[in-house]
């Protein structure tokens, strides 16, 4: 009997030892592979939330840049009544006021790149090709006025601004004024410095319709000419007449010194007298 006991005692024994042991390798397996699924689950939502990350910041990034470019300015359509009123007040004069752009006015850089553009185009059609055809002009000024005058009474102020533009180059020079609703060229000189009497002419007709290319082609064409003793410059004009205002524009030549002389073309839109 004893020696039953004793094997029943220690089959009990062994059996409790592998339970003990057997549930203490099986929990530790258990808690391994609980281990691994979690740190796998964790590292999986780490990539998945730097993949987010990524993707909204480039979306962020897109949009700030979408939101940075300005938009094209697409300049108040006027009619010739409408510009000979805002060139009344120009011409009666008054104080210059510089100011920021208005609602529905072109900012500094639109009112540049339209005057490279203005300047590009005449170069293209011979205004001095050379000089002027890659706009790599060493100097730009540009300057947002309106006139400060009684007469600012009748149209919106933001129709009486305009941007002065300078570009400059050696021996080189062009002004600009824009019209800062419209974006329209209105005034412009043109000077090229050169050597001895080696200077162009222009059919200045044909440059008026590239100048002021928002003016229809008239028919109508009154030509002025006159000689400047005093400045001992040439001086051609020519008029191109519509009902409210017209077009006119003129060529002559500077004497700077014994060698050399500049040559300048003038532009201008006039209110009808």
């Amino acid at each position: 009997m004893m020696s039953k006991s004793r094997i029943y005692a220690s089959l009990m024994f062994l059996t409790a030892v592998c339970v003990i042991f057997g549930g203490w390798f099986l929990t530790e397996r258990l808690l391994i592979r609980r281990e691994e699924r979690f740190l796998n689950s964790t590292g999986t939502i780490a990539v998945q939330s730097e993949e987010i990350s990524f993707l909204a910041d480039n979306s962020l990034k897109a949009a700030q840049e979408q939101a940075e470019e300005p938009e094209a300015f697409q300049g108040q359509e006027m009619t010739e009544d409408t510009r000979a009123l805002v060139l009344a007040v120009w011409e009666n004069g008054g104080r210059e006021l510089p100011h920021e752009p208005l609602p529905g006015q072109m900012d500094m850089k639109q009112a540049i790149d339209t005057g490279k553009r203005w300047v590009q185009t005449m170069a293209a059609y011979g205004v001095f090709t050379d000089a002027l055809q890659e706009c790599d002009f060493d100097a730009t000024r540009a300057e947002l006025c309106t006139i400060d005058t009684p007469m600012q009474k009748s149209m919106e102020a933001m129709l009486y601004s305009y941007w002065k533009i300078w570009f400059i180059k050696e021996g080189t020079s062009v002004e600009l004024k824009i019209h800062a609703a419209s974006g329209e060229v209105w005034k412009a000189k043109v000077s090229v410095e050169a050597a001895g009497a080696c200077v162009e002419v222009f059919d200045i007709a044909y440059l008026l319709q590239y100048a002021f290319p928002f003016m229809e082609n008239g028919t109508d064409v009154e030509w002025l000419e006159s000689h400047d003793l005093e400045e001992s410059a040439d001086i051609s004009m020519v008029k191109v007449k519509e009902k409210a205002l017209f077009a006119e524009a003129k060529q002559y030549l500077v004497l700077l010194d014994n060698k050399s002389v500049q040559a300048v073309i003038e532009f201008a839109l006039r209110g009808k007298e």
